[in-house]
């Protein structure tokens, strides 16, 4: 497992080279190969819609839209927006390099459930998600349940500070419920 986030080539925006590397990366994990998220003895296949396509800025093949979403967050100022996802929910996200140098953490976060700094909780208010919290790294993967059959990789991202408090307090209660 590799603890260190990836370098790149420039750690303020994107450009051709580092998102063609981080594709790779999240295509072997997550298209090439089949992610599987394990809990209790139930195996949850993750899937991240590799039709579902967005245009690149970056070379001319598009690359799923859960890539670009991966490797973006929410933006609030217009004028820093450079997702080029054009579904309407995902315009309002930028380039983040503190998620993208941090892609190939995702599977290997899924596959280290069980161990001890790797915990798992449940939630569902109306959108049932699988929260898969690396509390070494301080990352957390997002699954959403849709169905059987269904598990879409949602996000991925650094837990920060001001976020922290919130998963431990979530966590806690989904304990409790158990």
């Amino acid at each position: 497992m590799q603890d260190f986030p990836l370098m790149l080539s420039d750690e303020t925006k994107s450009n051709e080279k580092d998102i063609e590397k981080l594709f790779k990366i999240f295509k072997n994990d997550f298209i090439d190969t089949q992610a599987v998220l394990t809990i209790n003895s139930v195996k949850y296949v993750i899937t991240v819609k590799p039709n579902v396509v967005c245009n690149c800025p970056f070379s001319l093949e598009k690359k799923p839209e859960r890539f670009w979403h991966i490797i973006t967050k929410k933006e609030f100022d217009c004028k820093k927006r450079n997702n080029p996802c054009p579904e309407d929910k995902e315009k309002n996200r930028v380039y983040s390099s503190s998620r993208a140098k941090r892609i190939h953490w995702i599977k290997q976060t899924l596959d280290s459930v069980g161990q001890e700094h790797i915990k798992y909780f449940y939630e569902d208010n109306g959108k049932p998600t699988h929260f898969i919290w690396d509390t070494k790294r301080f990352f957390i993967v997002l699954i959403k349940h849709l169905g059987k059959s269904q598990n879409l990789l949602v996000t991925a991202y650094p837990v920060h500070k001001n976020k922290y408090r919130d998963f431990k307090s979530r966590l806690n209660r989904y304990e409790k419920k158990k």
